[in-house]
């Protein structure tokens, strides 16, 4: 039985059954900031299950997208271990419970996917201090028609016993297991179910959630009994398949031919190649799915959890010397197989494509070298009797190479030794702190004034500058930090705090007996408090004042942050709905928008963006506001920020017909206000994060006519007019392109000279003429150098180095002859550009290479020098 006519029999028997049908969830969570990503079945209904949301039917069934990285140093180890998986659940809100779950599972198992009742097993909890054995469970099984009772195992709370965490719903659990045969064992006398050899695949797992657990670690009865059952997908398609491996199964099958094909091997060839097949099966998959659901790869939280991920699939695909780019066609490969169940993989094929091309590219640049200083360690470790590596390798792997850390653990333990976990652990800490201290501002004693202010002060402001720009209204508390300047809290406020990415207002405040300028206005749950400098006379709690915004500024202000919105809309129009905001800052001089895309605007498409966002400009859209809960925002359409957390009422800015997104900001009210928008920068602030910095209103207008000023300066330089600034230009192109030519052949006459001189040092070995030495050239010219020397010397090996500039530049230049000896140039260079500090490679023939350490020239030609005569002799 195919996986997908096993998704499709689960769906119907439990609907046949009474159960209700849901669409698999996202795997990054909705509304769940416990977990970072989805990892099983029950995890969309979580608010079901702990009574917060009734259920919309006391029976549910899925076939749940999961992903999990507890096991992933087992992934390829193992005929059972994956990261991303398939999870085919059935749910129970207080309806069936233990002997209903077990029937249910039963009759699947043995009625529908016809199980041999003979190959069948089953476990329950065993029983401890705080709960007895699970007798139901067992009574429940004994009553299966065809169920063995010597087939019933007990196991312990960590095998048969299940919590959502230290605290809450928790119960016993059950589970199926599929005999594969001992051939799949370990061979031991006592074999059984929960044994940690392949031969009894754990297929379905039945939780009880029957007690809820305190912080004293007391269980009390659950007023309402639920069941979550989970069966893996790949297991029981293995299973069905007679497979003893999930990736023998039709799932991984075009994945595994795919890879074996391009890398040109085969599993079950060699246990270090057959690891490598298996992780990249496993991790494309994960990775096209993550990418789809909209994780990006990055350094913190989900996008940590993809890029390394994607690292380790990159660096497995090094193992297999697959020349790159290799992952993007296996990404591919996983669309073709599984974008008929999950269409969103179709949707974002070509941002998934993209990514995985882009970080193996990135990646690429560090991986060798990385991987030759973590060799280098493990033989150094090995040759002085050591079995730990030490963590500053680790560290400076991770901080310097992009090696995460499990990775560099995993390919220690695979050489037999340990790396110094504590120690990578403290440097870690190290740097951390090292970044704390420097995020730290000049303001701490203000900001500690305007924290206080906020949690002891008896008055709440109260913000109404959206309809007024000044107000009459009283100082509600007040405090003095000192140079004349201090912090206080109006009851009413015009001003904006500064939030949501958009600067706070700046504007004055005025008393009978006193004046001040606002400097910063801060947003403290809700409520602000104002940083002012007094200009002159004194400012007193409880006096009554007038608060006036700067209005200029202000304006300024909306028009950016409506030209956000603008700009949000046209990267979504022109390079598809997958780009997402990341966050932005709006000020009164620019505004500036991070958004996710995997690689640079070109020209062009920056040129499309801004006729987009003028467009819109041009056609003067209404700008409006108002607050709607939070349910009918999205109902709507309405963006919202992505991890952004938000209230059961919201507020929406909406921009014509094709604008609406989840604002606090201050906006104007059309968007011919804007008057013009202009792109000043394009850039990346991270993998797979692009940033633009544009300016609207009086600032473009000034930019744009410092443009022409500095044209018109131009072409009185250049003693023409602006329409023929092009021509100038092509002509003073050309002749600097004569003079160029003539330094060129200047410079072959040179070439020439140096290699007659320098040809006089090669010396024969085994009928090759070798020559290994530093000439005193660019990096341009040594390659023409190398090309003439080995012409001249033929049958030649010419291994050549240059320093300028503070880098050095390397070629080797090796004939047929000295090929078919052993010598490939490729190999050579490899060896000697990391004792220059960098890395390189090439064909056999010709190879190039070069390094930041100009002080290693020497010890690298020493070493070519004994290479050369290692391989020639």
């Amino acid at each position: 039985m195919k996986s997908q006519e096993i998704r499709t029999a689960f769906r119907d028997f439990f609907i046949q059954n009474g159960h209700e049908s849901r669409p698999s969830s996202s795997l990054v969570p909705s509304k769940d900031p416990t977990v970072l990503l989805t990892t099983a079945g029950m995890q969309q209904f979580k608010p079901f299950f702990l009574g917060i949301q009734p259920p919309p039917h006391p029976r549910l069934t899925t076939c749940q997208k999961c992903f999990r990285t507890t096991d992933i140093d087992r992934v390829g180890k193992t005929a059972r271990h994956l990261t991303f998986f398939e999870m085919l659940g059935n749910f129970s809100f207080g309806d069936y419970f233990k002997k209903g779950a077990i029937d249910l599972a039963w009759r699947f198992s043995t009625q529908v996917l016809e199980l041999d009742t003979d190959r069948l097993w089953v476990s329950i909890f065993e029983g401890d201090d705080q709960v007895p054995a699970d007798d139901e469970a067992r009574q429940a099984w004994l009553a299966a028609e065809g169920l063995r009772e010597d087939r019933i195992v007990t196991l312990p709370a960590g095998d048969n016993f299940w919590s959502a965490g230290p605290t809450g719903p928790c119960g016993p659990s059950t589970e199926l297991y599929f005999d594969v045969g001992e051939e799949a064992g370990c061979g031991g006398a006592e074999c059984r179910p929960g044994c940690d050899c392949d031969r009894f695949v754990e297929f379905w797992n039945l939780v009880f959630m029957q007690f809820d657990r305190d912080e004293a670690g007391n269980l009390a009865p659950l007023p309402q009994q639920n069941v979550d059952t989970g069966m893996g997908l790949e297991r029981i398609a293995a299973v069905m398949q007679g497979k003893l491996s999930v990736f023998d199964a039709d799932l991984f099958a075009p994945l595994i031919d795919f890879i074996c094909e391009t890398a040109r091997v085969s599993l079950g060839k060699d246990k270090k190649s057959d690891r490598a097949i298996r992780v990249l099966a496993d991790h494309s998959r994960a990775i096209a799915f993550l990418i789809a659901d909209g994780v990006f790869a990055g350094n913190e939280g989900r996008g940590y959890v993809l890029r390394r991920v994607m690292r380790r699939a990159i660096q497995s695909a090094s193992v297999l010397e697959v020349a790159p780019p290799f992952l993007d066609g296996l990404c591919r490969r996983v669309i073709d197989t599984m974008g008929d169940v999950y269409p969103e993989l179709k949707s974002q094929q070509n941002l998934i494509e993209e990514m995985a091309r882009e970080e193996e590219r990135r990646f690429g640049l560090t991986l060798e070298q990385g991987n030759a200083i973590l060799m280098q360690a493990i033989e150094s470790t090995r040759s002085g009797g050591g079995h730990t590596v030490e963590g500053e390798v680790a560290f400076r792997l991770h901080d310097t190479y992009g090696f995460p850390f499990d990775l560099t653990r995993e390919i220690i333990r695979d050489e037999g030794l340990e790396v110094d976990e504590e120690e990578f652990d403290r440097l870690m800490e190290d740097q951390r702190a090292r970044a704390r201290a420097s995020a730290k501002t000049a303001d701490d004693k203000e900001r500690q004034a305007l924290a206080e202010l906020g949690r002891v002060a008896k008055v709440k402001t109260e913000f109404v500058g959206y309809h007024k720009n000044e107000l009459h209204t009283s100082i509600g508390d007040l405090r003095e930090v000192g140079d004349d300047r201090l912090v206080l809290k109006l009851r009413e406020s015009p001003f904006y705090a500064e939030s949501g990415g958009q600067i706070s207002d700046t504007g004055w405040i005025h008393t009978e007996d006193g004046k001040a300028n606002v400097v910063e206005v801060y947003s403290l749950d809700g409520d602000q408090v104002i940083l002012a400098e007094v200009e002159e006379g004194r400012l007193e709690a409880g006096a009554r004042a007038k608060a006036m915004i700067n209005r200029v500024r202000r304006h300024a202000i909306a028009c950016n942050h409506t030209a956000t919105h603008l700009l949000h809309h046209a990267l979504r129009s022109l390079l598809g709905e997958q780009v997402r905001q990341a966050g932005s800052a709006v000020g009164h001089e620019k505004l500036r928008f991070d958004f996710s895309h995997s690689r640079a605007l070109t020209p062009d498409e920056l040129r499309q963006i801004e006729d987009k966002v003028n467009r819109k400009i041009i056609e003067n859209h209404q700008v409006k506001a108002f607050r709607t809960t939070m349910d009918y925002a999205r109902d709507m359409g309405a963006m919202a920020l992505f991890d952004e957390k938000y209230g059961e009422y919201v507020r929406v800015i909406e921009v014509g017909d094709f604008s609406r997104e989840l604002c606090g900001g201050t906006h104007v009210s059309s968007t011919s206000q804007i008057g013009v928008f202009k792109i000043i920068s394009e850039g990346s602030v991270g993998a797979n994060l692009r940033r633009i910095e544009a300016i609207t209103s009086e600032a473009a207008i000034d930019h744009l006519r410092s443009r022409d000023r500095l044209v018109d300066e131009l072409a009185a330089g250049l003693k023409t007019d602006v329409g023929r600034l092009p021509q100038a230009l092509a002509g003073m192109e050309e002749e600097l392109k004569q003079l160029r030519s003539a330094a060129l052949e200047a410079g072959a006459g040179r070439i020439e000279d140096l290699s007659r001189e320098m040809a006089g040092q090669a010396e024969e070995q085994n009928g090759i003429r070798v020559l290994v030495a530093k000439a005193g050239v660019d990096s341009g010219q040594l390659m023409e150098l190398a090309d003439r020397l080995a012409e001249e010397l033929q049958p030649a090996a010419v291994v050549l180095a240059s320093v300028a500039g503070g880098k050095v530049a390397l070629v080797a230049k090796f004939s047929d002859q000295a090929v078919e000896k052993g010598a490939r140039a490729g190999d050579l260079i490899k060896e000697i550009a990391p004792v220059v500090g960098g890395k390189g490679g090439g064909r056999p023939n010709l190879a190039r290479g070069g390094g930041a350490n100009p002080d290693g020239t020497g010890d690298a030609l020493a070493k070519a020098r004994q290479w050369l005569k290692e391989r020639l002799s």
